[in-house]
């Protein structure tokens, strides 16, 4: 893997993301893992990571969403109603519009970035083949990891990620259970109390009543903008 600057650059386009050909995600030819190991700790690996922000979404990308998402949207033009994915962070249920929500997508490894990575910025994710940066939205809300105790099962075996998208921002993000798509009338809809959430009344912008409980429902603008003051 090649050092220069313009090599770096011309590197983490998509048709040259070198660690999925030559590098540990390839075939492990490359000459530079003799001396960096893995390429988490190359310049190159990094700067994908860097670059991801002003990157547009790849040819035929979109296509590929899910149909369940894009069947949501269509039905978003229904009068007085709105669709959501609801999602569990630790012991919260929340809520995204599913305008922003891209795809949902198992488990997978992911890696941290030298000197970048931390409680927010988990690393970066492989994603139908396309490196992307993952954050955990529970540690930028301040929620409260749920209690395990009790349980028969690891509940890391729910856990998910999401791809979510607005305008060039993309993120996928890591969340504990997913219920799925559900659509309300605006009338399910009121106003979040100061103490929803603990941590997230500046990014919660109404309470949706669902089966017996108040998610909340985030404001996908504010929580964009949160993602890159915290990250970048």
């Amino acid at each position: 893997m090649a050092t220069n600057t313009s090599d770096t650059l011309e590197l983490t386009g998509e048709r040259h993301d070198c660690w999925n050909q030559i590098g540990v995600f390839g075939d492990g030819t490359c000459p530079e893992l003799a001396k960096v190991i893995h390429c988490r700790n190359c310049p190159v690996y990094a700067a994908g990571g860097r670059s991801l922000l002003e990157r547009e979404p790849p040819a035929g990308y979109l296509r590929e969403w899910t149909q369940a998402l894009a069947e949501a949207k269509d039905e978003d033009e229904a009068e007085d109603t709105f669709s959501v994915l609801i999602f569990r962070l630790g012991l919260e249920w929340l809520a995204l519009p599913t305008h922003v929500c891209q795809e949902v997508a198992e488990m997978r490894p992911i890696h941290t970035l030298p000197h970048r990575s931390g409680p927010v910025l988990l690393g970066l994710a492989n994603i139908r083949g396309q490196i992307r940066l993952c954050v955990s939205l529970g540690e930028l809300l301040g929620l409260q990891p749920a209690d395990d105790s009790g349980r028969t099962t690891n509940h890391k075996d729910q856990q998910c990620l999401v791809v979510i998208a607005r305008g060039r921002d993309q993120w996928v993000i890591l969340v504990d259970e997913i219920h799925g798509i559900q659509r309300f009338h605006i009338g399910a809809v009121r106003d979040a109390p100061v103490t929803v959430a603990k941590a997230t009344p500046r990014l919660t912008k109404a309470v949706i009543d669902w089966q017996d409980t108040g998610v909340g429902y985030l404001d996908d603008e504010l929580l964009f903008i949160a993602l890159r003051k915290e990250v970048l």
